[in-house]
């Protein structure tokens, strides 16, 4: 199983209302490529992970790289992953994180906001494994 996990952040301040439109999509498009993941949308910051057969994943992060509505794209891991599929039940599940309530427990927050800039790539996937337990559906 191959694996991108990224983060980026909104090219300007990212309405949650257009969030459902673009998950919509993104489902559709990762279910046709045969692609599973994981999203987590906070304080205008993108954390998520892509699974699937190396090409269509490279594909389909190439297109988000492209994305003009992304800035500062940092890839956290991109290769096969040790563990196999880990979001194997979701084309794009999504989590977010709109105020301190709607956090996982066990990670360190900063005045109540969780700062995903300072993940690596461990903590990222077990963040987004917790966010996944909590899975908000738009």
């Amino acid at each position: 199983m191959f694996q991108v996990l990224y983060r980026s952040e909104g090219d300007q301040l990212f309405p949650p209302d257009q969030l459902g439109p673009l998950l919509t999509a993104s489902r559709t498009r990762n279910a046709a490529a045969g692609l599973t993941g994981m999203l987590v949308f906070a304080q205008n910051h993108f954390l998520q992970v892509l699974e699937g057969r190396a090409e269509n994943v490279v594909d389909t992060f190439a297109r988000i790289e492209r994305d003009s509505r992304h800035r500062n794209i940092v890839t956290l891991f991109r290769g096969h992953a040790p563990a196999g599929c880990c979001f194997a039940e979701w084309a794009m599940g999504f989590h977010l994180i709109a105020s301190q309530h709607d956090m996982p427990r066990g990670f360190i927050r900063v005045n109540h906001r969780i700062d995903l800039t300072q993940f690596d790539h461990v903590t990222a996937l077990e963040f987004l494994s917790a966010c996944q337990r909590n899975t908000r559906n738009l």
